[in-house]
């Protein structure tokens, strides 16, 4: 018999904030600045808000089907062919993200470190340490994301704290002086950025249920709604909403002021650090994800022998995908309908599919 997977709630809290704060941290000040200007506060907390609703659709399927992976419950309640093609779909989703988020891990290196160094070395890099953690499995790369989720919210935490003294509050002023709806352009991109945890979608049934398991989930939201919500004020109150909209990475260019006793600074090797390790676990989550979706679908008892193969398909895609930085940007902006698609829309309409056969199941039984 197969010994069971689990993972803590502590470790699921991790993985939802990683998987969402981890990429995103870096340049979503300045993109909602351009939507929102200096109340691009407030589009972090409508995202945060459609985060929760988003969660709620997870944990309520997971309710339903507790033994059962979101892939697992498309075929369950659409059938072998629809739910399959629809299964399907979502591990494509789950590679297709990776292979964003390892392009995204190379265009860092490539501008903020060294640009010299070939992109396809980065990329190698980057899928040799996902497999490594995939091939040893859940309950070790969650391990590994406890211990990042942790360094991850005390250095952003830091960063913010040792600023406290440059802030200039004005410049968050006047609140929404035109109106709560004008800020809301931009809430398919915010919801989009929040909408990254539905990798725990393939996790659920592997978490040891307490009855702060829900707790622990809508927690995570919370603590990513506030570490994206320091990032975009501290950016606006120190650079203004101008400023922040003009840098590529605005939080790189925030712990830049940082100094200490006058002589000690360039903390930014730390947040690099730190954004490296969140890359790291989102890739491998997304990765693993669409290992075990392709496992279920297909019924294979010995999915490592597809790991190499998958690899080198998401490395080839992420090379091409698109040819630098601008493209990048753009396509999260314009495209944000394709992300918000998997992550919220079609995990809904399952759940409303599910809930209307039981109810009729549960008719037809009481008749």
């Amino acid at each position: 018999m197969e010994r069971r997977i689990s993972i803590s709630n502590i470790q699921l809290m991790a993985l939802i904030v990683i998987s969402s704060i981890g990429t995103s941290s870096l340049y979503a000040p300045a993109t909602l600045a351009r939507y929102a200007d200096r109340n691009a506060w407030f589009l972090v907390l409508a995202g945060g808000a459609v985060g929760l609703l988003n969660l709620y659709v997870f944990l309520w399927l997971n309710r339903m089907y507790p033994d059962k992976s979101l892939v697992k419950i498309c075929m369950h309640v659409l059938g072998p062919v629809v739910g399959g093609v629809i299964a399907l779909g979502f591990v494509f989703f789950f590679l297709d993200v990776s292979s964003w988020v390892l392009r995204e891990f190379t265009q860092f290196f490539i501008i903020a470190l060294n640009p010299v160094i070939p992109q396809s070395w980065y990329l190698i890099a980057g899928v040799i340490m996902c497999l490594y953690a995939v091939y040893h499995g859940l309950e070790v790369f969650a391990r590994v994301t406890e211990i990042v989720f942790f360094v991850t919210v005390v250095t952003f935490l830091l960063i913010y704290l040792l600023l406290i003294n440059q802030y200039h509050v004005e410049y968050l002023f006047p609140v929404l002086e035109e109106g709560m709806f004008k800020p809301l352009r931009g809430l398919m991109l915010s919801a989009s950025w929040f909408g990254d945890f539905m990798c725990v979608s393939m996790v659920l049934q592997h978490v040891r249920k307490t009855e702060r398991t829900s707790a622990y989930a809508v927690g995570a939201i919370g603590i990513t709604t506030i570490l994206m919500l320091m990032s975009v004020l501290s950016c606006t109150m120190l650079f203004g909403a101008q400023a922040t909209e003009s840098f590529t990475y605005p939080t790189v260019s925030l712990i830049q002021n940082i100094k200490l006793f006058r002589n000690i600074e360039r903390f930014d090797a730390a947040l690099v650090a730190v954004w490296v390790m969140s890359s790291f676990v989102k890739i491998t989550v997304f990765f693993w994800a669409a290992v075990q979706g392709l496992k279920d679908v297909l019924r294979i008892r010995k999915p490592r022998l597809f790991l190499i193969p998958l690899a080198c398909g998401f490395v080839i895609c992420s090379k091409y995908k698109v040819w630098g930085l601008i493209e990048l940007a753009a396509f999260y902006d314009k495209q944000a309908w394709y992300f918000v698609l998997f992550q919220l829309f079609v995990p809904s309409l399952l759940l409303l599919i599910a809930l209307t056969r039981r109810d009729g199941h549960k008719r037809r039984v009481s008749s």
